[in-house]
């Protein structure tokens, strides 16, 4: 997909049609869009999302898309049309794609929609033929996946999400998409659902007694299964909804001049509490491994005394180790003379006594174990007294880190209440609703434990009764045929839930892979990327003397670069998929358009970000701020650049006057400018 043109017409500030024609060509495929905080580079970024889906991601919501100047000069009753335009190249067709929604103006400035948005999408073949698609939202889902759109178009400033927990659900999403597993994900919710249910029912049907209580209940556990997995999956989405909540009202209170540094406290504090968090997991894995390497030494002390006691005797003795070696003898009876000068022939009473002698003498193996033995002993009560002071530190450290969380607990509480009782009336809103949050969150957590161990249960009560059911089905001959159709069924649930599973982990490490080697070369620290079996985005580092770390709490920059490196995975894994042969998905060439992908980013990370910029994907729309673009990022994208393009922002009156910043309108609204004035 190359997008050659965007044309807006009465969405948000821009009134009427504006149009903005797009680079394309190789080398020279980068347009940037020029503008200052809100002259519409957001709203040009939710025209694309807009017009192919229908959903546009303002902090509004979808509210007052319609543009308030057109709604002014309309007559009372009077139909006003809001419409944007995509034309775009898609498999050597050219595609329009416009989305329209009617309003009525009612009175005043209040208008009602008339109906909902029609999406229309039409394409010239490569023959010249016009085609038109009978169900368009259907099509453009083909082309470009609505689940994946927000990698392809995104905003700069809030992709660091996509380095949280809570966008795990998505990037799962998104690796389903890109396999295209969601027929493998229906098939096998088909066979569980209802094909195994309507065999079992047959079986049933064929039996009687025993057999049919076994099945009985057998289709409850199945519901019942099925019941919990619904349940789970909407309780964690709960708590992804919570938790984004909860970084709003965040970014809000910091937003405040009254609460912003409490809020920053708490936010000190709760990266403070992730670290003890891990800290305390540590710290209970050093316990498990100390005692399960050296717990024996607890119980030795007495017994090896008691051995070290009856080696001394027998060292004073001279019984171990022994006077005379071994090996002292054999030469002697070898040289056949003894040290008093005597001869040693075999057979002669003297040799005889020295060779008695030698049976008495120990090996060097005995001789050697006698003397580590020993040693090992003397050590034991060190190496003991060392065991315990290492539990004794590690106890210590536990009790510290328990003692700060409840210190920094508290003072999380001190803090809240400081902001409910502010005088500024915002700020006790929003921490009345963060609280209320935070108390859904502890509830969800509650309900998710209580419905996983249910379904633990259910599970195997599950295996149990299909066992019971496998055994007397094979007994009946009438239901033989019902069984075996049934066993088919279940086998090829099985192995169509594997085969779901083992593709998912495959591209999870092809993209972790791809995300890790992005993430290295850009990132100036000696950390990497992956995404772990929780489909979370993590960062990690190695500490000497403990391995692996997860890095809990990152900066936002290295948020939206570990985000950055995902994007581009999944732009370079889409690519790759492309080609004919590719199963299942078959992947496609997009563009990227990004609104402020440098925002929260310093210059030597700007410039590492800007360098890799060029090579996301074949053509790239990059929208920024003057200082935004000014330095590293101009000198790394502009070899790249195609075109330039301004927005120009009209006002009755400004602040500060400037050429993308002018006063003096009748209202307020934004022009689009061809070049750009630096």
């Amino acid at each position: 997909m190359r997008i050659k043109s965007l044309t807006v017409n009465n969405f948000r500030q821009f009134v009427n049609e504006s149009t903005i024609h797009f680079a394309s060509t190789e080398g020279k495929s980068i347009t940037v869009i020029h503008g200052e905080n809100g002259s519409g580079k957001t709203t040009l970024l939710n025209a694309f999302k807009w017009g192919f889906y229908g959903y546009a991601d303002f902090d509004t919501g979808e509210k007052n898309l319609l543009n308030e100047h057109a709604i002014s000069r309309a007559a009372s009753g009077a139909q006003i049309e809001m419409s944007v335009e995509v034309v775009f190249v898609h498999n050597a067709c050219e595609y329009t794609a416009r989305r329209q929604q009617l309003f009525k103006k009612v009175e005043g400035m209040r208008v009602e929609p008339v109906g909902g948005s029609v999406l229309e999408l039409s394409w010239i073949g490569p023959n010249g033929s016009y085609e038109k698609a009978t169900n368009a939202e259907n099509y453009m889902n083909q082309i470009l996946p609505e689940t994946m759109h927000t990698y392809f178009f995104f905003n700069g400033e809030r992709i660091e999400k996509l380095a949280t927990q809570s966008a795990a659900n998505q990037i799962r999403d998104a690796i389903k998409t890109l396999m295209g597993l969601e027929a493998v994900d229906r098939a096998t919710e088909h066979l569980d659902k209802y094909v195994t249910k309507t065999f079992k029912k047959e079986l049933k049907e064929q039996s009687a007694g025993e057999l049919d209580d076994i099945i009985e209940e057998e289709n409850k556990i199945q519901d019942a299964i099925t019941s919990l997995n619904g349940e789970i999956k909407q309780t964690k989405e709960n708590l992804t909804s919570y938790r984004d909540d909860i970084t709003a009202i965040d970014d809000r209170l910091t937003s405040i001049k009254e609460a912003a540094t409490l809020q920053e406290e708490r936010r000190n504090i709760d990266s403070r509490l992730s670290e003890i968090g891990q800290a305390l997991a540590e710290n209970s894995g050093e316990v498990l491994q100390i005692i399960g390497e050296q717990g024996f030494l607890a119980f030795l002390q007495e017994p090896g005394d008691r051995v070290a006691k009856i080696l001394d005797e027998k060292r004073r003795k001279g019984e171990l180790p022994y006077r005379v070696k071994q090996q002292f003898i054999e030469d002697l009876l070898k040289r056949k003379r003894c040290l008093c000068e005597r001869d040693l022939i075999p057979g002669e009473q003297p040799h005889s006594a020295v060779e008695a002698f030698k049976k008495s003498t120990g090996g060097q193996q005995l001789e050697e174990a006698f003397i580590e033995t020993f040693g090992e002993l003397k050590q034991l009560r060190r190496v003991r007294s060392a065991f315990f002071q290492k539990l004794r530190s590690l106890s210590g450290r536990k009790t510290s880190l328990r003692n700060e969380r409840e210190f920094l607990s508290g003072r999380l509480d001190s803090i809240s209440s400081e902001l409910s009782s502010s005088a500024v009336e915002d700020i006790n809103k929003l921490e009345a609703r963060r609280a209320q949050l935070e108390e859904w969150i502890e509830e969800c957590l509650r309900e998710e434990g209580r419905l996983n161990e249910k379904l633990r249960d259910n599970l195997e009560r599950q295996t149990e009764v299909s066992k019971e059911r496998k055994q007397l089905s094979a007994k009946s001959k009438h239901a033989h045929t019902a069984k075996q159709k049934l066993e088919l069924a279940e086998e090829l649930a099985r192995v169509s839930r594997a085969f779901y599973e083992a593709l998912s982990r495959q591209t999870r490490e092809k993209l972790s892979t791809r995300v890790d080697k992005t993430f290295r070369r850009i990132l100036r620290k000696d950390y990497w990327a992956e995404i772990d079996e929780d489909y979370t985005l993590q960062v990690f580092k190695e500490l000497p003397g403990h391995g692996p770390q997860l890095v809990v709490e990152k900066s936002t920059g290295e948020s939206q670069i570990t985000s950055l490196s995902f994007i581009g995975s999944i732009v370079s894994l889409a690519k790759d998929r492309e080609e004919p042969t590719a199963q299942y998905f078959q992947g496609g060439v997009f563009p990227i358009v990004m609104d402020s992908p440098h925002g929260s980013l310093d210059d030597t990370h700007k410039e590492l970000v800007a360098k890799y910029i060029p090579e996301l994907a074949d053509q790239i729309i990059l929208m920024a701020s003057t200082s935004q673009w000014k330095g590293p990022v101009e000198r790394e994208c502009l070899p790249r650049v195609g075109k330039h393009v301004s927005l120009i922002h009209h006002a009755p009156t400004v602040k500060q006057e400037s050429h993308y910043t002018r006063g003096g309108a009748e209202y307020e609204f934004t022009e689009i400018e061809e070049d750009y004035n630096g």
